[in-house]
């Protein structure tokens, strides 16, 4: 049987436009639905949800067999590694911020309150932080999971390996975190996300930049592991240890906010050297097959012969 087939090619290219149109259609029913709803936290659910709402619709009018999206949690070493990377990109990042000082350390707001929210009123403050750290990166992992996982189904879940099928590995991840970011730009484009005092243009180079090397990397964990849950790991890991960890530990002056967040410069290299380590050992992703895992055959492999197979 012939792999890789001008059938398989159309089909996939379906699915794909499939997706991205239903992605537009509920990414602008958010945007009219979440005003009304307030700051609750029922717009932010509504608005992370939508790449998963248009996987599952896509999924359905294709006939995309949902077991594509990877569903199994093993082995347990990519799970681990989609938890630890978020954490080796942002401490040398905000180290160098700390060291050079272009931001400070700790925050007494942020020892004040957190020593409230996990009930630790005494002890040194290095003992708090260490405890406030591991709070945030596993105990309050769960509800950030909940809410990545609403995305990730969409990208990593669905337009990956999808875009793999297509055009292969590397091109599937640039392209896929192109996308990803430009489905964030109406949030930054109208202030309801990553609002701040830089010039918006540089906010937008900056969180390019890192949506996209990130993505890189998230797309490899996927089509590495043949499971989503190292991506929505590593999703749920970086929202919390960069926002709720360390933009919230460091003491800002005049100048931080050009270095520090999504929207600074700081985590872009550290992000893009990982990135471009994993786009450059990426050569072993050969295949995709319909379960969602990866083999060392060449059937979808970009710009190789369609391998035969009895």
């Amino acid at each position: 049987m012939i792999e890789g087939s001008t059938t398989d090619k159309g089909r996939t290219t379906n699915r794909i436009a499939v997706f991205l149109i239903l992605l537009v259609v509920t990414t602008l029913a958010a945007n009219f639905i979440a005003p009304r709803l307030s700051a609750s936290p029922a717009a932010s659910f509504l608005f992370m949800g939508t790449p998963a709402i248009a996987a599952i619709l896509a999924s359905i009018f294709t006939r995309r067999s949902f077991r594509e999206i990877g569903w199994k949690p093993w082995p347990i070493k990519w799970l681990g590694l989609g938890w630890l990377l978020p954490i080796l990109i942002a401490f040398p990042a905000y180290g160098l911020v700390w060291l050079t000082g272009l931001g400070d350390v700790p925050n007494p707001l942020f020892l004040e309150r957190g020593r409230i929210t996990i009930g630790m009123p005494g002890g040194p403050n290095w003992l708090f932080i260490v405890a406030a750290f591991g709070f945030i990166t596993i105990v309050n992992l769960l509800p950030n999971v909940v809410l990545s996982l609403g995305e990730e189904l969409g990208w990593r879940g669905y337009l990956v390996p999808e875009l793999t099928k297509q055009f292969g590995f590397k091109r599937a991840a640039i392209f896929s975190g192109i996308i990803w970011g430009a489905w964030h730009l109406p949030g930054v484009l109208n202030g309801s996300y990553g609002a701040g005092s830089t010039p918006l243009a540089y906010r937008l180079a900056c969180f390019s930049g890192l949506v996209i090397a990130t993505g890189v990397i998230m797309a490899w964990l996927r089509m590495k592991s043949g499971s989503i849950w190292p991506a929505v790991i590593m999703h749920a890991t970086h929202n919390g240890v960069i926002q709720a960890f360390f933009d919230a530990i460091t003491i800002k002056s005049s100048v931080t906010s050009w270095f520090t967040g999504e929207f600074g410069i700081a985590l872009v290299p550290f992000a893009a050297l990982v990135a471009l380590y994993y786009w450059r050992h990426s050569d072993e992703i050969k295949s995709y097959v319909s379960a969602g895992s990866v083999t060392n055959e060449p059937a979808y492999h970009h710009g190789s012969p369609a391998s035969m197979r009895a």
